[in-house]
């Protein structure tokens, strides 16, 4: 009986703990990325993904408020910023209020598009289909990010000079429910500048025919959300190697991050040994 006890004890701690306490625990991770052979001075890049925004921004408001301190040189949203269109206004005030010297890019996830709801879910884990009945407006969350000077890349580019370095940033549609296209995505990289692609789920890099991308940028796996200690995450949701859910890697001789991100969605929201996290990245040259 006592065992029984201290076992339902355990399972109630663990399950308020994943549910209202670690999913509300952000943090910010300090990243640096020695040796970047094409850069000339150090670059700062903040990522945010998965934030899943809703109505009430909640605890993610002070979290933005300590993140609209750091002022990155860019500043990269790879995907599922929103989870239905109640988050669009909350975005587009948290999103404002952060700054980057040389701009704000963006990339669309499955969330922009559809609006999951418990039978979406459920339909999407047993793989019954990634769409969901209802769709969300994505139109006006492009629009109104234009509008706060966001840069929004769906199979789209743009080239810009960072502290006297060349910069190529790409950014892919969802590769979960629309068509990527890399041809547009990456088209004018060059093998001079820095060559950044970003992308909502990480697997989209099994279609990737090109080479000279030098850094990818990715989210959608949460990290895993539910983590057991030495067996890891429960879920992937990747078709890659199970290491490739959360951090930083090499594929195929490109470095790549994918982030824990700083959401769940309102339907599957518990974490455990899982924080949501934003995370700060210097690149550093050579000679640093």
């Amino acid at each position: 009986m006592t065992i029984f006890l201290i076992l339902f004890t355990l399972v109630v701690l663990s399950l308020v703990w994943a549910s209202f306490i670690e999913p509300h625990w952000y943090r910010l991770r300090r990243i640096k990325l020695r040796n970047q052979k094409k850069i000339r001075k150090p670059i700062s890049v903040l990522h945010l993904s998965d934030a899943h925004f809703i109505k009430n921004p909640g605890s993610k408001r002070r979290f933005f408020q300590k993140l609209s301190m750091l002022n990155p040189d860019l500043i990269f949203l790879t995907g599922d910023v929103i989870d239905n269109n109640d988050g669009i206004n909350t975005a587009i005030q948290m999103i404002s209020g952060l700054r980057a010297r040389y701009g704000t890019f963006l990339v669309l996830g499955n969330h922009e598009y559809y609006d999951y709801r418990w039978i979406d879910n459920i339909r999407y884990h047993v793989g019954l289909g990634k769409t969901a009945v209802t769709r969300n407006n994505v139109s006006r969350f492009i629009s109104e990010l234009k509008k706060i000077g966001v840069h929004v890349l769906v199979n789209e580019s743009m080239k810009l000079e960072v502290h006297g370095t060349p910069v190529f940033i790409g950014g892919t549609d969802d590769p979960v429910t629309q068509s990527i296209d890399f041809e547009r995505a990456l088209h004018g990289l060059g093998p001079q500048s820095l060559n950044i692609l970003l992308v909502h789920h990480l697997d989209a890099l099994l279609k990737l025919s090109h080479h000279g991308v030098d850094l990818v940028f990715a989210g959608h796996t949460h990290g895993g959300q539910i983590r057991l200690p030495i067996l890891g995450p429960l879920v992937c949701e990747t078709k890659l190697p199970r290491r490739y859910v959360e951090g930083l890697h090499d594929y195929k001789g490109t470095t790549v991050f994918v982030s824990r991100g700083l959401g769940a969605g309102r339907s599957l929201f518990p974490r455990f040994f899982c924080r949501p996290e934003a995370i700060l990245f210097e690149l550093i040259p050579p000679s640093a």
